[in-house]
């Protein structure tokens, strides 16, 4: 690593203590500058902004537990295409463990994200991911009707308001700082409460 990369990392780490602290708000860019050692100036070499250091933190995460949704979504269209829309169900236990060890493995980001975000690009990044389990759960539920399958009648506000609670309440292990093995428990604990709605809307 040159001397420039590293010294780029370094900024990165001193910016993450800085955001955990303080929040994206509070944050300062010359108070990073000042931990470093350098001027504010010198900072800017290396990122234009504070919204900048700040994505360089957390983007990675945030695109990569997007596509992981997406993943787990294609698969349940395969399902779909197949005729065992049911089976749909069997993804969500796989997705628990994987999004606990994907969200542990990244503990500090996540606490970025949704801790720490207010006033970034990335406050409403649990939103985007809601909205986004939204548009495919939308989707699904017309695939299934056109092929004839049995589900609910259920407006896409309902849809909006049941995935909101759900994955709130998900998030909240990252609120309140959840140890893992607890946090496995709990998520599991809230995708047992919500799946036998979810089977009722998707006709299971």
């Amino acid at each position: 690593m040159s001397k420039g990369e590293s010294t780029k990392q370094h900024l990165l780490e001193l910016a993450k203590a800085e955001f955990l602290e303080k929040g994206y708000n509070d944050a300062s860019v010359r108070n990073i500058a000042k931990t470093a050692g350098l001027t504010t100036g010198a900072i800017f070499r290396y990122f234009p902004d504070k919204e900048s250091i700040f994505a360089a933190l957390v983007s990675p995460v945030a695109e990569e537990m997007l596509a992981m949704y997406r993943a787990g979504n294609e698969k349940g269209f395969d399902f779909l295409s197949e005729g065992r829309p049911q089976e749909m169900w069997g993804i969500s236990d796989e997705v628990i463990v994987s999004l606990i060890d994907y969200i542990f493995s990244n503990k500090e980001v996540f606490a970025l994200l949704i801790n720490c975000s207010a006033g970034s690009p990335y406050e409403h990044f649990l939103d985007e991911l809601i909205a986004e389990e939204e548009k495919q759960s939308i989707a699904y539920l017309q695939g299934m009707r056109e092929r004839g399958f049995h589900c609910a009648d259920i407006s896409d506000a309902d849809i909006h308001v049941l995935l909101s609670a759900q994955y709130y309440a998900i998030f909240e292990i990252i609120r309140h700082d959840t140890p893992k093995d607890e946090a496995l428990a709990r998520v599991r604990l809230i995708a047992d409460f919500f799946r036998p709605g979810w089977q009722k809307i998707y006709g299971g």
